[in-house]
């Protein structure tokens, strides 16, 4: 390789998710993400068989990579982690750390990265592995998601990961395009390009807007309200919880999304806990993998005083949001509640992958922004950071990118080494 840099994108040209990207030297070797593809959410295979051709990564070999950078906490970005070899460190955002270690493991399945050296990287303080010199930069995605600015002292690429420029972190987003200008490649996600069955409605473009329209159906309507949504989804959370408290209604939410609630405090002081709300409540008639492992851990009654039984819903069902919960939809359904709201505030393409919905279709509203940046920001965003070649990932139309954003684009294929 002599000084130059290779780069090889493992998985991620030519799908959405499962990002996973080398770049290395003649004698460094770094990791941007060791994701899932996507599909391994419905395909229930054992973790192995999702295993990317890395030499030197895996748990079973001699390591030989120097360290891996994740981007945020999405299973299409870390989901990998449980099969890596517990000598390579691996570097993340302090929330994103505090999630996996102690909110993942209570998920189904057995995510275990309690072995592995993570160690936390703080945005705009660069980390120097081998020849290359990593920085993180905040933006707009998942709490605590990052973008990598990358120099061997000669190639400086950007690495956007997953991005968008329409909720609470969007300025972050817009500041990279300053902070890393006329990076050498810009390696930009496409999510957009292809999928157009996320717009539904064009009043939903932002987060505000989102949140203007659940306080809008919440105050036209007296009826009780669901809410489908990622108890992950921070920027969603407070929405509702304003909602909510512009209306004078009361969120019921889950133990598991109380806990997330904790982790969020505890890393951004500005997201408020269940002691600082008056109008969230907890369910805990729910039985399930989640809760027996929460029961494990001496953490599901943490918040006990903010307990509400399915009766004092029943009694004044109009007054509550409720975090989906099928078990307490049916009981009240049986009990004489068939006249609700049902909010979906999710990716439209899930809603077809369940049927934990079809019940409630005729009552469906979908109130939801996406989590990836639109083709018009997107663009906008590249002619900002002005790269002079980039390279798609995380897309399913890779060879549209240099027509959508006018810039010189290296088009790569799955683990095809490239000398940059």
């Amino acid at each position: 390789m002599g000084c130059s840099m290779n780069i090889c994108v493992h998985r991620g040209t030519n799908e959405i998710g499962g990002n996973c990207i080398e770049l290395a030297t003649a004698s460094s070797r770094i990791l941007l993400d060791v994701g899932l593809p996507l599909s391994s959410m419905v395909d229930n295979k054992p973790l192995d068989e999702y295993r990317v051709p890395v030499s030197g990564l895996y748990v079973d070999q001699s390591p030989d990579i120097d360290a891996i950078f994740i981007t945020h906490g999405h299973p299409d970005h870390y989901g990998l982690l449980p099969l890596i070899n517990p000598k390579i460190p691996v570097y993340m955002t302090r929330a994103v750390r505090q999630t996996l270690l102690q909110i993942q493991p209570l998920l189904p399945g057995d995510f275990d990265i309690s072995h592995l050296d993570i160690r936390e990287i703080v945005p705009g303080h660069p980390v120097q592995v081998g020849d290359f010199t990593v920085i993180a930069h905040l933006v707009d995605h998942a709490p605590a998601s990052v973008s990598y600015e990358i120099s061997d002292g000669k190639t400086r690429i950007v690495y956007t990961g997953d991005i968008r420029f329409h909720a609470t972190m969007a300025r972050s987003s817009w500041r990279l395009a300053s902070a890393a200008k006329n990076p050498d490649y810009l390696i930009v996600e496409g999510t957009r390009l292809s999928r157009t069955d996320d717009v539904v409605n064009e009043r939903y473009q932002t987060e505000d807007a989102v949140c203007a329209g659940i306080t809008d159906l919440l105050r036209d309507s007296g009826k009780l309200a669901y809410i489908s949504m990622s108890s992950q989804n921070l920027d969603r959370l407070c929405s509702v919880i304003r909602a909510c408290c512009r209306t004078g209604r009361t969120f019921v939410i889950d133990p598991y999304t109380a806990a997330l609630l904790d982790i969020y405090h505890d890393c951004f002081p500005s997201v408020p806990n269940l002691d600082m709300l008056k109008n969230v409540r907890i369910y805990y008639g729910i039985s399930d993998t989640i809760a027996e492992k929460m029961k494990s851990a001496g953490i599901f009654y943490r918040h006990k005083l903010h307990k509400i039984s399915a009766d004092e819903i029943l009694d004044n069902p109009g007054q509550y949001v409720i975090k989906y919960n099928w078990r307490l939809s049916d009981w009240l359904v049986r009990n004489g509640v068939t006249d609700y709201n049902f909010i979906y505030s999710m990716w439209y393409g899930y809603m077809h992958q369940q049927d934990t919905w079809a019940p409630h279709m005729d009552k469906l509203v979908q109130i939801h922004t996406s989590g990836h940046a639109s083709r018009d920001a997107l663009a906008k965003f590249v002619r900002r950071i002005a790269p002079k070649q980039i390279i798609p990932v995380h897309t399913e139309c890779k060879d549209d990118f240099e027509s959508v954003f006018g810039v010189p684009s290296l088009v790569l294929d799955d683990n095809e080494v490239q000398r940059l």
